[in-house]
């Protein structure tokens, strides 16, 4: 029988986020999951393994992934790897008896994505991946405006995530810039929230009906030392090329008609880390900026022509109010308490013995079959059909 202890895997910038999550969520569950604890944090280089565990109180670190597998007291595992490990990690701890938490994406396409969905539906394990940005109050509340067809049938969607960590043509070359490595590139690295987003509110897309990639910077140096995440190091003067998109934008389709526009940049000056959307239904409109994240906007079809946005603040009746310190009305929410609510999810299920059914494999899956079918498009030049096989 296998003990409830946790392990992080990959002890770079997200993997803080899990060990935070985590630690923020232990004396909710500690009864409820005997042995629940931080135990381990993983990762190739010891000197980062041994940070995250003095920062979060891991009891000990290990370089040696097969070990932590192994290791009958571990039960959870957050996989916090590059993205061309995820698939791979993720498949070993299924197949050793881990409950398993990976990072977005779930793999670097769709039939990895499929490989894992399908070990993890036949595991009695819970599985899943982060889609934290559904779990934001005023996202999640959307949703249920949108449900309850408080605007109508949907008409059209613009969703943007705009993040300016790359536009630095000094940053350090890193995985992050190769294909073969990350997969696409912000398309699969940002881009991935905003495809869930879209899935999330409006449903199943059933067609790219075109996508077009840029590179900006074309070429980065190799850096002379170790970084972590975006860190800005010491660089060499050899140069690597890029060969993944810096930003990308498709024309999406719904299953239940509405259409929608999509951008994904890591290059947008200005933007800071944004993720923003509006969707507009026969009925009424919404419109949500993660940098104005106390609030969001509804407006309600009045027949004057100008139809006003009215502000609707956090307040203690939106989802997950229960599990914040300060639920008060106006009261910000920020990016780690989002990741946080997360964790607490993915530990519910484990609790209620009960498959992760927001954020699941499948969930992962399908956001990872509509960006295969855009990367396709902007590839080909030519309209994708999106595959919904499991």
């Amino acid at each position: 029988m296998k003990g409830n202890a946790i392990a992080v895997i990959g002890a770079g910038m997200i993997g803080a986020a899990h060990a935070f999550g985590y630690r923020t969520n232990l004396p909710r569950f500690e009864k409820r999951i005997p042995g629940l604890r931080l135990a381990t944090a993983c990762d190739g280089n010891d000197a980062l393994a041994g940070r995250l565990a003095a920062t979060w109180g891991f009891e000990r670190t290990e370089t040696d992934l097969n070990a932590v597998l192994a290791d009958p007291e571990i039960g959870i595992v957050s996989v916090c790897l590059p993205n061309a490990l995820h698939a791979e990690v993720t498949l070993a701890a299924i197949a050793a008896g881990k409950h398993v938490l990976c990072e977005k994406p779930l793999a670097l396409n769709a039939e990895e994505a499929l490989r894992i969905h399908r070990a993890a539906t036949a595991s009695p394990v819970v599985s899943a991946t982060v889609f934290n940005y559904r779990r934001i109050p005023a996202v999640a509340a959307i949703r249920d405006i949108i449900a309850a067809g408080e605007i109508g049938d949907l008409v059209n969607l613009l969703v943007q995530y705009e993040s300016e960590y790359a536009a630095d043509p000094n940053l350090p070359h890193s995985w992050r810039y190769e294909r073969s490595r990350a997969g696409a590139g912000a398309l699969l690295d940002i881009g991935t929230h905003a495809i869930d987003i879209v899935r999330f509110l409006c449903g199943e897309v059933s067609e790219v009906a075109g996508a077009i990639a840029t590179v900006s910077i074309r070429e980065r140096f190799l850096p002379a030392a170790a970084g972590i995440g975006h860190d800005k190091v010491a660089l060499s003067t050899e140069k690597r090329p890029v060969d993944n998109d810096d930003v990308m934008s498709a024309l999406l389709r719904f299953e239940n008609g509405c259409q929608g526009m999509f951008l994904a940049s890591r290059v947008a000056v200005g933007m800071g880390n944004t993720l923003s959307f509006s969707i507009t239904g026969t009925k009424g409109a919404l419109r949500y900026n993660s940098r104005l994240p106390a609030h969001y906007e509804i407006a309600r079809f009045d027949g004057s022509g100008q139809s006003p946005f009215a502000l609707v603040t956090n307040n203690p009746a939106l989802p997950y109010a229960e599990l914040l310190p300060v639920p008060h009305d106006g009261v910000a929410i920020g990016y780690a308490e989002v990741f946080g609510f997360m964790i607490h999810e993915f530990l519910e299920s484990i609790a209620d013995n009960h498959p992760m059914q927001n954020g699941s494999t499948l969930d992962g899956l399908r956001a990872a079959q509509i960006l295969d079918a855009i990367q396709l498009a902007a590839d080909t030049g030519a309209p994708v059909r999106v595959s919904h096989a499991d």
